[in-house]
């Protein structure tokens, strides 16, 4: 749960920003992912992912944020794996729509809509076990279109 509403605050961070990216950050932070094909994430360990944007520090948490023209999405390491159900219960906070699980040989997928205040929200939660070490890629997104794109990211993951 605590992912997720950190996922949803750093999507509302960036859309009240008009997903401008921070100049003052420090170069450091900074990555220009490659267009069209895979993105090291040096920061977990070389872990690959196919999404392009710009790579920075997770909001909240010791993962990492990429910005792209597909959405956001955030990719951390997590020490204490959570079931499915777990995952399924956090979503039920939401009134999930449109709500689809997907066991995965190396974890599960989840992916669902709800309409709020601020209007659509499309999460991806996707939970990963790689090289031994259990990996949460998420986002919320405003567009169907970004939830299939980041879910594709998500998927992508690997050493």
């Amino acid at each position: 749960m605590k992912n997720n509403i950190l996922t949803i605050l750093a999507v509302l961070v960036i859309a009240a920003c008009g997903g401008k990216k921070d100049d003052n950050a420090p170069a450091s932070n900074k990555v220009a992912a490659g267009g069209g094909g895979a993105t090291k994430l040096d920061k977990l360990g070389g872990l690959t992912i196919e999404f392009s944007g710009t790579v920075d520090k997770a909001i909240g948490g010791d993962g990492v944020m990429i910005q792209g023209d597909n959405g956001v999405v955030t990719v951390e390491e997590v020490k204490t794996p959570k079931k499915i159900e777990d995952a399924k219960s956090d979503a039920d906070m939401y009134s999930p729509k449109n709500y689809k699980e997907e066991k995965l040989a190396d974890g599960y997928a989840l992916t669902y809509e709800n309409s709020g205040s601020m209007g659509a929200n499309f999460f991806v939660d996707v939970q990963r076990t790689i090289a031994g070490k259990t990996y949460h890629c998420s986002t919320t997104g405003s567009s169907a279109d970004q939830q299939q794109a980041v879910l594709a990211a998500c998927k992508s993951l690997k050493k």
